[in-house]
């Protein structure tokens, strides 16, 4: 009796049919012992930001005069954080003398500090909105302005100009929250914001005043609703950049400030229109609950959410965001990635630690060689091996490794190619880590392990 043909086994164990075994027949030389393998691999989640880093709903902007970061976030007076590198933040100020600015008090019960600014430089004034929340039934957004962010310079002083638009109970669609002022591509000024309730709203602002433009507050024709989700509810915190063709409006799923156990996502949708209507990649109207992955929980970074987009001196896209640390106590800090652009989307990289993905590689292509971890959508990861002959193995659940196809590197892209689909990855310039996304618009992740 003949053995079966060993090759058929092991597909058969690697789709984990059957396990792989030697033949049995006296006279047939038993197989030599296949090298083993872990299919699962641990998650690559470097923390690189410090200093003071506890920042819920983080907004940055780049001063090029000072070739400084100033960040603002959630908390008591509105905190304001710098940093010349992203990397080292102190702090560095606050906007309000007093917890609650006295419009605020006066029109939202309950308020005990200021929510989520936003900051931006327009018709040379920074502009800085924040929300008031009583609840999602009564919150109002304000906004206060300086000339310079300097908290040296002798014109540095934050003047509050008061309420820009405010929910009344029960009565208006859109949550007062979270708002983020944003440019058309005509240089007109909008804000966008809204936070449950009926989701995401836009219109346009008065240049002369930072506030609401001849708001119809009676049919709100003068509002545009942007994004919604009819069942779930849970949808906040937008963001809205323009890119080539596209204005890229960024959300966040789900639930926040539950530590650890959050459940905060970020998703995008992208309109040729400010105004929208704005869909996700397979093409589902954010109107309808539809979005775009872009960022969720993983190894300890658990509920990333509520983000804010800028660019540096350099003009690279950069995202800040804030997160729960699983493996501290699940207590709140703020992260920033580099942000590129795949196939006309967005992703992000990981913390940024002075190397941006995209540039010139430090390494040579051969250095890449070795295992590395990969997975699609921050799922759990797989263990691959980049062999130095070009191919590509996979780890299989039956603790075996077998060839899946190829890789190579093209300029500072790794590409990954399984029988006609071709992935490509955008690299760290140190070849430690590369993101890209799949054809089919999921988030591709890879980085290099020591085994």
């Amino acid at each position: 009796m003949r053995c079966y043909k060993q090759t058929l086994l092991r597909w058969l164990a690697f789709l984990g049919v059957v396990g792989v075994s030697a033949c049995a027949d006296k006279g047939v030389e038993p197989e030599l012992q296949e090298e083993t393998c872990t299919a699962s691999v641990a998650d690559y989640t470097p923390l690189v930001q410090v200093g003071d880093i506890a920042a819920h709903d983080p907004a940055a902007i780049y001063v090029e005069e000072e070739g400084a970061f100033y960040l603002f976030s959630t908390g008591h007076r509105i905190p304001i954080r710098r940093s010349t590198d992203l990397i080292n933040w102190q702090l560095a100020g606050f906007v309000l003398p007093n917890d609650v600015p006295q419009w605020c008090a006066q029109s939202i019960a309950g308020v005990q500090f200021p929510w989520a600014p936003d900051i931006s430089f327009f018709n040379g004034k920074y502009y800085l909105y924040y929300a008031c929340s009583g609840g999602q039934q009564h919150s109002a957004i304000g906004v206060a302005t300086n000339v310079t962010l300097d908290p040296y310079s002798p014109n540095y002083r934050w003047e509050d100009q008061g309420k820009v638009v405010e929910t009344r109970p029960n009565q208006d669609p859109y949550g007062s929250i979270d708002p983020n002022f944003i440019l058309d591509e005509e240089g007109n000024p909008w804000m966008v914001w809204g936070s449950y309730l009926r989701g995401i709203y836009l219109h346009r602002i008065d240049p002369a005043t930072g506030k609401l433009l001849n708001p119809d507050y009676e049919h709100y024709t003068t509002f545009y609703h942007l994004a919604e989700r009819p069942i779930e509810r849970a949808i906040e915190a937008p963001f809205i950049v323009r890119q080539g063709n596209y204005y890229y409006l960024f959300v966040s799923f789900d639930a926040c400030c539950q530590g650890a156990a959050s459940t905060y996502r970020v998703m995008v949708g992208r309109s040729v229109a400010i105004t929208g209507p704005y869909v996700d990649q397979a093409g589902r109207s954010m109107l309808t609950g539809g979005g775009t992955l872009l960022l969720q929980s993983y190894g300890r970074i658990r509920g990333p959410g509520h983000n804010g987009v800028f660019r540096d001196g350099q003009g690279r896209w950069f995202f800040v965001h804030h997160f729960y640390d699983g493996l501290d106590g699940g207590r709140i800090k703020m992260q920033v990635r580099s942000l590129l652009w795949r196939n006309g989307w967005p992703v992000v990289g990981e913390a940024y630690d002075g190397k941006y993905p995209g540039e010139a590689l430090e390494v040579a292509a051969l250095d890449l060689a070795g295992v590395w971890g990969y997975s699609v959508d921050y799922g759990q990861g797989v263990r691959l091996r980049l062999q130095d002959d070009g191919s590509l193995e996979r780890c299989g659940s039956n603790g075996l490794w077998s060839r899946l196809g190829n890789w190579r590197v093209e300029g500072s892209e790794l590409v990954l190619t399984v029988g006609s689909v071709e992935e490509r990855l955008v690299l760290e310039p140190q070849g430690r880590w590369a993101v890209g996304r799949s054809q089919s618009g999921q988030v591709l992740r890879a980085w290099k392990t020591v085994s």
